[in-house]
């Protein structure tokens, strides 16, 4: 059986030089939306991203990964009467920035990180500001250095080793502030639209989404893994499968009733608001027996996993031992 990934038509001037492999709940969801005329591309401003609208303003922007294991991207701009939010800025390769100003012309942009990994902020530096929850702005601002995307990205001779891309196209190096808010902390974008960071710890230990009051939409980052906490973390009570339940479980008690959408920040996005219910029986069953797993990988090639199925999410939840409680 052939088993390599098939191709997606593709106009981004990156492209894969070792694809990952295919996906098959992502695989026929992305080829479907990347090949259809909803996509709207600007080479001229970002060649390197893709926008979707799926709701009258909300835009979700397509970038590839840089990275092995990283995945492909989503970023999620919302424009609101008076500001639009910005909701995580990718590997950065390409302008973003442009580009979310090209779509919301003459309005402040706010940019929000929701967690610290290098695909969800690396594109900071188009910013001067950015905001995130408080346990992951030590860790953003630690980013802050000129080899940070660069330094895994390319080999010893300076070339991309996972994905092509034009180093050329990467943001200008500056600091930039990093803002550190409280779980329920409220972003107004104009008049009464109101945007709430919502805590989700587990993948980091301010891994939070954003809920969008007005359009019912959930922006909930990364929430398919638990690696546990790492040397040193402030808060490692965070870095949990049972603090993932517990906060998705909040969650779905607070709004569960009125979301209109669950948004990753990778694979299928417009979710059907079950998937989160799905996620936290998926949690409940490692909490029970964490030894009953479905499957055994690695992170990255060298951290060992244990990864339990979601139901109807053709995706797993990932965690290390250490990682469960």
């Amino acid at each position: 059986m052939n088993l390599d990934p098939r191709p997606i038509r593709s106009e981004l001037k990156s492209h894969r030089i070792h694809p990952e492999p295919e996906k098959p709940s992502r695989w026929s969801f992305l080829k479907v939306l990347r090949e259809s005329n909803f996509r709207e591309f600007y080479p001229e401003i970002d060649p390197y991203a893709e926008v979707y609208r799926f709701r009258d303003n909300l835009y979700c922007i397509f970038t590839e990964g840089l990275m092995k294991n990283c995945g492909d991207m989503w970023h999620y701009l919302i424009v609101g009467p008076e500001k639009a939010m910005l909701i995580d800025t990718g590997f950065g390769v390409g302008n973003l920035k442009a580009l979310c100003e090209y779509l919301a012309p003459n309005k402040e942009i706010i940019c929000v990180n929701t967690h610290r990994h290098i695909d969800h902020i690396g594109g900071n530096l188009w910013f001067d500001k950015v905001y995130c929850h408080e346990y992951d702005k030590k860790a953003i601002e630690e980013s802050i250095r000129p080899d940070f995307i660069t330094g895994p990205t390319l080999d010893e001779n300076g070339n991309p080793k996972d994905t092509w891309y034009d180093v050329n196209d990467l943001p200008p190096f500056h600091r930039y502030e990093v803002v550190g808010v409280p779980d329920g902390f409220v972003f107004h974008l104009g008049k009464d639209y109101e945007v709430e960071l919502v805590h989700l710890p587990g993948h980091t230990a301010g891994q939070s989404g954003f809920y969008d009051r007005q359009n019912k939409c959930m922006f909930i980052g990364d929430t398919t893994s638990a690696f546990g906490p790492a040397p040193g973390e402030d808060h490692p009570e965070c870095c949990t499968i049972l603090a993932l339940r517990n906060s998705v479980q909040n969650l779905l008690n607070r709004y569960g009733n009125e979301i209109s959408g669950v948004f990753p920040g990778h694979g299928t996005i417009d979710l059907h608001p079950v998937s989160l219910q799905y996620l936290v029986d998926a949690c409940n069953r490692i909490l029970d027996n964490p030894e009953n797993y479905d499957n055994i990988t690695t992170f990255f090639g060298t951290k060992k996993m244990f990864a339990k199925f979601i139901f109807q999410q053709g995706s797993d939840l990932k965690y290390t031992m250490e990682g469960v409680r």
